[in-house]
C-alpha cells in the first residue's frame, strides 16, 4: 500500500511520517500530498489565536476534548516557536494538552520556522493530511504573532480570538486585526479581576463592528485551566459552523481559502529562494565580513548589498 492509502485508511503513524517529510522539504512527500489533497475530506478547521500567555494551548486542548465528547473526530495542530538551534518545535503546547493526549486525540506540534505569518506551510499540509485521516474537526493553534497572524487563517472555517482580562495591555493587537478576523471572541482566565468588565467592553466593541456576512460575533467567558466555559464555546463553534453551511457559502469560502493558501505558499517559496540567493552571493559574504569586523554598520551593509544585487539582477 502507498503512504496515501495508509493515511486514508486511518494510519496515524504514516500521517506523522508524511508531515515530518513535508517539514523537511522532501520532494517525494509533496508528491504524496498532491495525491492526498483532493481526497482529504471536508474537515471543519478551527483556528485559535491571541496574544502570548492568553491560554491558547490549554483552551485548544480543552475544546478538542469537548468536541471529541460530541462525537467529532478531532486533530490538533499546535504551532510552536522554533528552536533557535534545531529549528524544531519547543513542544511546550503538548505539556498543556495532556487531557487531549489522554483521549488519544491526534496532536501535531509544528515549528514556526521564522515564517512571518506565524505558521509554516507544513502546518497547512498537516491539516490536509489530518483530513485524509478522517478527522472532521481540526483545531489549529497559532503562536500569536499579532497582525501577521492573520496569515494562519487561510485554512480556517471558524476563528477563535482569545484575550484575557488584562487585554488592555494587548490593545494594539486588538486594533491590529485579531478582533476583525475572529468569528468568536473568548475572554479567558475569567477568575481574574476585571473579567466581567473586559467582557462588557469587548462586547460593545464587537457590536459596533457589523459583519458583512450577517454573523454576530459572540463573546464568551472561559477558564480553560478548569474547563469552565468550554461547553459554551463549543456551542458557539457549532453555531458558526451551521451558519456557514450551504452550497453557495461553502463554495465561496473554499475559493477564498484556496486563493489565500496559494498566495501564502508563493510568498514563502519566494522568500526562501530570494533569501538563499542573497546569502550565498559573494557580495553578501563580503559585506557580512565588513559588519562582523566592525568596519561597517548593518544598516549601511544592507543598503549596499541590495543596491549591488539589484544592479546585477536587472542587467541580466
Amino acid at each position: 500500500m502507498s503512504v496515501v492509502d495508509d493515511i486514508l485508511g486511518g494510519n496515524e503513524k504514516s500521517a506523522a511520517r508524511l508531515i515530518t517529510s513535508i517539514e523537511n522539504g522532501e520532494t517525494a512527500a509533496y508528491r504524496d500530498l498532491a495525491v492526498l489533497f483532493s481526497r482529504a475530506g471536508d474537515a471543519h478547521i478551527i483556528g485559535v489565536t491571541g496574544p502570548a500567555g492568553a491560554g491558547k494551548s490549554t483552551l485548544a486542548g480543552r475544546l478538542a476534548v469537548e468536541m471529541a465528547h460530541r462525537g467529532r473526530h478531532v486533530g490538533i495542530i499546535a504551532t510552536d516557536p522554533s528552536s533557535i538551534t534545531g529549528k524544531g518545535a519547543f513542544l511546550g503546547d503538548r505539556v498543556r494538552m495532556k487531557g487531549a493526549e489522554e483521549q488519544d486525540i491526534f496532536i501535531r506540534s509544528m515549528a514556526h520556522r521564522s515564517y512571518p505569518g506565524g505558521v509554516a506551510k507544513a502546518a497547512a499540509a498537516a491539516a490536509y493530511i489530518m483530513g485524509g485521516l478522517g478527522k472532521d474537526c481540526i483545531i489549529m493553534e497559532s503562536i500569536g504573532a499579532g497582525q501577521s497572524d492573520k496569515d494562519l487563517f487561510f485554512l480556517c472555517d471558524t476563528v477563535i480570538t482569545l484575550f484575557t482580562p488584562e487585554y488592555g495591555d494587548d490593545i494594539q493587537l486588538f486594533k491590529a486585526g485579531l478582533m476583525e478576523i475572529g468569528d468568536i471572541i473568548v475572554v479567558n482566565k475569567s477568575d481574574k479581576p476585571g473579567a466581567e468588565d473586559a467582557l462588557s467592553e469587548i462586547t460593545i466593541a464587537v457590536d459596533r463592528s457589523a459583519r458583512s456576512d450577517g454573523w454576530h460575533v459572540p463573546v464568551v467567558l472561559s477558564q480553560a485551566l478548569n474547563g469552565a466555559g468550554i461547553s459554551g464555546l463549543a456551542d458557539a463553534v457549532d453555531s458558526h459552523r451551521r451558519s456557514i453551511q450551504g452550497e453557495d457559502k461553502v463554495s465561496s469560502r473554499k475559493a477564498e481559502h484556496l486563493e489565500a493558501f496559494l498566495t501564502a505558499l508563493l510568498k514563502e517559496e519566494l522568500w526562501q529562494k530570494v533569501s538563499d540567493r542573497i546569502t550565498e552571493h559573494d557580495v553578501f559574504r563580503e559585506f557580512s565580513n565588513e559588519v562582523l569586523t566592525g568596519r561597517m554598520d548593518p544598516y549601511s551593509a544592507v543598503h549596499i548589498i541590495l543596491e549591488r544585487l539589484e544592479r546585477e539582477w536587472t542587467s541580466h
